[in-house]
């Protein structure tokens, strides 16, 4: 097999010429966003649209009825689980979930990294809910859907590899070129996918290192936090550089609930059991 830089050139060669295959997004999540978009949705016409897809209705029950979000009543019809959620924590949070059927492969040792990615998502996306909701200004399911399609940017690298088959056998010299490119490429998916700019420029923003500012938390710090602690979990796909005292000092500008609270940490055992149990 050739050396790391000349599959590390041909790759973004690859990138440049619009060669690399970026995956599709799925029918229904256009349709999500684009009830997203519209001033004159209903709890109605989204229901319709989400109902298109039977497991991800299931999936909209169980969460309306989880601890993470449950009420004083069970409920058991979409219009309600939207009626209570609200239309855009159902419509980012959807948008997420259909995404994981998009993480497969037919190359055995590919599906299985696929997986750890998809899997390792989740996890940053229940860390992110919670810690946005206590640290931050910023709204739980916009963390959430950031942590579920940070690394985004990992499937055209690994569809790179499908037909490759000494490279598919290369755990280690795979997630090398995912850690070094996988931003890059995950931006370009997420602006053809017409998400907003905070979603479309964080996979770069996440690993340019912490900035100081005084600005109140943002999407990346909080998608940063998340990854720390999921990399402390053991957790990550992909690691990043260890600056858990600045964003944890960060996150303590608004601190409703210390870190190690007990009301937190209920909070992010319940987002876990959800989100990681996708």
């Amino acid at each position: 097999m050739n050396n790391y830089l000349d599959i590390a050139q041909n790759l973004l060669k690859a990138i440049e010429n619009n060669e690399l295959k970026l995956p599709t997004q799925p029918e229904v999540a256009v349709r999500i966003r684009d009830c997203a978009e519209d001033p004159n949705i209903t709890p109605l016409k989204l229901a319709h649209v989400i109902n298109h897809d039977p497991a991800l209705t299931a999936k909209f029950i169980q969460i309306a009825n989880s601890p993470l979000t449950r009420g004083a009543v069970a409920i058991d019809s979409l219009p309600q689980v939207i009626n209570r959620l609200g239309l855009h924590f159902v419509c980012n949070i959807a948008t997420g979930l259909a995404m994981e059927q998009i993480f497969q492969a037919t190359n055995e040792n590919i599906d299985k990294l696929m997986y750890e990615a998809w899997s390792s998502s989740t996890y940053v996306a229940a860390h992110a809910h919670v810690m946005a909701k206590n640290f931050s200004n910023v709204p739980s399911d916009t963390a959430s859907l950031a942590g579920l399609m940070h690394q985004i940017g990992v499937l055209p690298i690994l569809a790179y590899a499908q037909d490759k088959t000494e490279l598919a056998n290369n755990k280690t010299l795979l997630l090398k070129l995912i850690k070094e490119h996988h931003s890059k490429v995950g931006e370009a998916i997420l602006k053809s996918w017409r998400f907003p700019e905070e979603i479309c420029t964080l996979p770069q923003q996440l690993y340019k290192g912490y900035t100081d500012s005084y600005d109140a938390p943002n999407l990346t710090h909080i998608v940063q936090a998340a990854l720390l602690k999921t990399q402390e979990l053991k957790k990550n796909f992909i690691e990043i550089d260890n600056q858990s005292p600045q964003i944890h000092e960060r996150l303590k500008l608004k601190d409703d609930a210390p870190l190690h609270d007990d009301i937190f940490k209920q909070q992010l055992q319940d987002s876990m059991k959800f989100y990681c149990q996708l």
